[in-house]
């Protein structure tokens, strides 16, 4: 039997109208396609996206390898992880190349105060040479250096900096990471917070990922949690470590939440792999207030197609506008789509980062 490597915790996996403010045009809502990737011979997954200071797009991409179980195990896999920036004309570049075989996968991307970049990339396979788990910095030469190395087992997520710090969710340990880069590879030993309420449902039918997307407001960490539709705040104390945790809002239609940002107001913005209406290509897009009280923006709209994270822009010009960059996760299993990044003016700024 031939079938598609995928990352083991991905591979259980099962963003129309806004709601536009007073006074905006219908029009005013209309996405645009800002940029299309190749899904290569056997699909792909563009799994994360940030943006630096000058407007500049980086995202994540794995080309998914093709096997056959039926030969010799040695030979499964050939993921190749690809770091490509999109700046604001809408050109792309592809800016790194990592060889993940035999099936890692890149996910997660931050950009830091100096405009540096570092992707996730999640380790996978038992038949060497196996893949560490580590958060990687893309070099001014195009290489991807080791910068963080986790523990066996570890699942990381999404990346973002805070306070000169980044914090890495990791979603099979229900758990937030947390280092201070410095020369070398760090190896933190443990989470800075890790519970219960980040940690995956063992529900089989559930996706099998519990953190996912993390954002911050103020000294206050705001983590999603895939399986359960929720979103968690944990603040951070005065001397770093982290305090009680508190759902700041669950609801079904949030199953599947992935990416999540702050905009100027305070709100939060959240991408949901799979929208409500059963169709496909699938996706939703929802905003919380800063009460925890849930809208929904969109809903399989037919241009989302398992949207992973939403990015407010960083120039004066794209100040207003959310990009998204749609992961196109079922293209692994042949369903003829392409991961790509949509452009949606949605009136209002993003929280500045950092």
């Amino acid at each position: 039997m031939k079938r598609l490597v995928i990352t083991l915790a991905l591979s259980s996996v099962l963003l129309v109208a806004l709601a536009a403010p007073a006074g905006a045009s219908a029009a005013v809502w209309q996405p645009s396609t800002v940029a299309t990737m190749t899904a290569g011979d056997y699909g792909a997954f563009a799994a994360g996206m940030a943006a630096d200071s000058h407007g500049n797009l980086f995202g994540s991409l794995t080309t998914w390898g093709f096997f056959d179980e039926t030969v010799d195990p040695s030979l499964w896999g050939s993921n190749i992880g690809q770091i490509w920036k999109v700046m604001p004309n809408g050109h792309k570049r592809l800016v790194a190349t990592k060889d993940l075989t035999p099936n890692g996968t890149l996910l997660g991307v931050a950009v830091d105060a100096d405009d540096q970049v570092y992707v996730a990339l999640v380790g996978g396979g038992t038949t060497p040479p196996a893949i560490d788990s580590a958060v990687l910095k893309l070099g001014h030469d195009g290489k991807l250096t080791e910068v963080v190395k986790l523990p066996d087992g570890a699942f990381p997520n999404s990346l973002a900096f805070h306070d000169g710090r980044l914090y890495i969710t990791d979603s099979i340990s229900g758990a937030v990471w947390r280092v201070r880069l410095a020369h070398g590879t760090s190896t933190p030993a443990t989470p800075w917070f890790q519970d219960t309420l980040l940690a995956p449902s063992d529900d089989p039918t559930a996706m099998g990922l519990g953190a996912n997307g993390i954002a911050f407001r103020g000294n206050r960490a705001y983590v999603s949690v895939s399986d359960y539709g929720r979103i968690v705040s944990v603040p951070i104390r005065a001397d770093g470590s982290a305090g009680a945790p508190r759902v700041f809002c669950e609801q079904l239609e949030l199953v599947t939440a992935d990416g999540i940002a702050f905009d100027a107001r305070g709100r939060l913005w959240v991408a949901t792999n799979s929208g409500t209406t059963g169709v496909s290509p699938s996706g939703a897009l929802y905003r919380i207030s800063t009460s925890g009280a849930l809208t929904q923006l969109i809903d399989d709209p037919g241009w989302l197609n398992y949207p992973c994270m939403p990015v407010f822009g960083t120039t004066k010009k794209a100040a207003d506008t959310l990009y998204i960059v749609n992961g196109a996760y079922w293209s692994g299993f042949g369903d003829g789509t392409a991961p790509d990044i949509q452009a949606l003016p949605v009136g209002v700024a993003g929280l500045p980062l950092n």
